[in-house]
């Protein structure tokens, strides 16, 4: 028999198939039926969703991907075999993906909201978690702002990964107090490849023991604010003698500005880059190589990457945007503000205070604060406490 693994990739029977598997494995191996947990859209460049579920089965709760993100509501075809069904909903991209106008767009988000009202109709709960204020790479960022309100309004709970959610985001959004429920975003240890030491990343990367070395992984978009990165960069090795380097590593968009920018970067004599997505078995050598971990987001609510970081143990430099300056600690941590590339150099040559063995461990327990067993457990539990599943049954 050739193996297949389920929930992979959307194919004919998606999402019933995956959630009958699910259910029958947990119903055999706690001789109950556990609730069925569905979860979408499915993100696998990212492990993200893995690590916040990784406890849920030990809860009760039986994991099942929607790979198709319009087909959530099929999920409600075996409330008969489970205690009840849960839609975990992500990122709402997906709903305008492909529009040409604005009213199609808000055709598409009125399909998907009477596709929501429907699952729950149909007895179906649904979580919604708030990761941006709006996609980053949204045609129509008010129609997405309207469905994203109409979304907070529909469903039981709003996840946010930080209590000061609610608050950074009043100006665009109303989250009902009463639907919040806060639990972090964990920290990535454990889910990449950890054994490549500090010297042995330098010399494969050719970069010299006594360089200050900055990184920034992960795409490079026009909102990640590389470009300023990059003036300020220049801006610090005009005015400081410590060698410094910088290594950005990531796919980058084909528009002409990220063009642009890639081509400053490959000329730049002190930037190292690496312009493709990066595998998860490289990732400890960019991370390993470095002294800091560098955010410069223009625009965002919350960062993975204020935890992947941490993960391998470097403190951060980080703009003061989103939840970011309520998360992350002076210990390990300096902000800058503003678009001023001045700023971002200043605070650059300020982190040197962060070149040190103590704010390497500080940086460190913040990861193992947030270790994605710990984070996974405990927003099983509350998941169970506030949607009532200890009390509610299917009828």
């Amino acid at each position: 028999m050739e193996l297949r693994y389920q929930g992979i990739l959307p194919e004919e029977g998606t999402p019933v198939h995956e959630a009958l598997a699910a259910v029958r494995y947990y119903t055999t191996r706690d001789a109950e039926e556990p609730w069925l947990f569905g979860y979408g859209p499915v993100v696998r460049g990212n492990p993200y969703q893995q690590l916040l579920y990784r406890s849920f089965g030990d809860h009760g709760l039986a994991l099942t991907p929607v790979t198709d993100p319009w087909s959530f509501a099929e999920l409600t075809h075996l409330r008969g075999q489970t205690r009840g069904v849960v839609y975990h909903l992500h990122w709402l991209s997906f709903v305008h993906q492909g529009m040409t106008s604005a009213r199609k767009a808000a055709e598409q988000s009125n399909r998907f909201m009477a596709e929501l009202r429907r699952f729950r109709k149909d007895g179906g709960k649904v979580i919604w978690t708030m990761h941006n204020m709006v996609s980053h790479d949204a045609a129509f960022p008010q129609e997405e702002l309207r469905l994203q309100q109409a979304v907070a309004g529909e469903v039981d709970l709003i996840h946010v990964m930080s209590e000061d959610t609610p608050e950074v985001v009043r100006e665009i959004i109303d989250l009902p107090a009463e639907k919040v429920m806060n639990s972090p975003h964990p920290s990535y240890l454990g889910a990449y490849e950890d054994y490549v030491s500090r010297d042995q990343a330098r010399v494969m990367m050719g970069i010299e023991s006594d360089e200050i070395v900055y990184v920034v992984l992960g795409a490079i978009k026009a909102y990640k604010g590389i470009e300023r990165l990059l003036d300020a960069f220049d801006a610090l090795l005009a005015t400081s003698d410590a060698p410094r380097r910088l290594v950005v590593a990531g796919k980058a968009d084909s528009d002409a500005d990220s063009v642009a920018l890639l081509d400053r970067l490959r000329m730049h004599p002190y930037v190292l880059l690496d312009d493709r997505r990066i595998p998860g078995d490289e990732v400890q050598r960019l991370l390993r190589a470095a002294d800091l971990m560098v955010l410069p987001h223009e625009r965002a609510l919350n960062s993975g990457g204020a935890l992947l970081g941490p993960t391998f143990d470097l403190p951060v430099v980080a703009s003061r945007v989103g939840v970011l300056p309520g998360l992350l600690p002076a210990e390990f941590t300096e902000f800058f503000s503003g678009d001023s590339a001045e700023e971002t150099a200043a605070a650059l040559g300020r982190a040197d205070r962060l070149l040190t063995a103590e704010a390497r461990k500080a940086s460190r327990a913040f990861a193992e604060e947030h270790h994605s067993l710990t984070v996974s457990a405990q927003l099983a539990r509350t998941v169970r406490e506030r949607l009532g599943l200890d009390d509610d049954a299917t009828p």
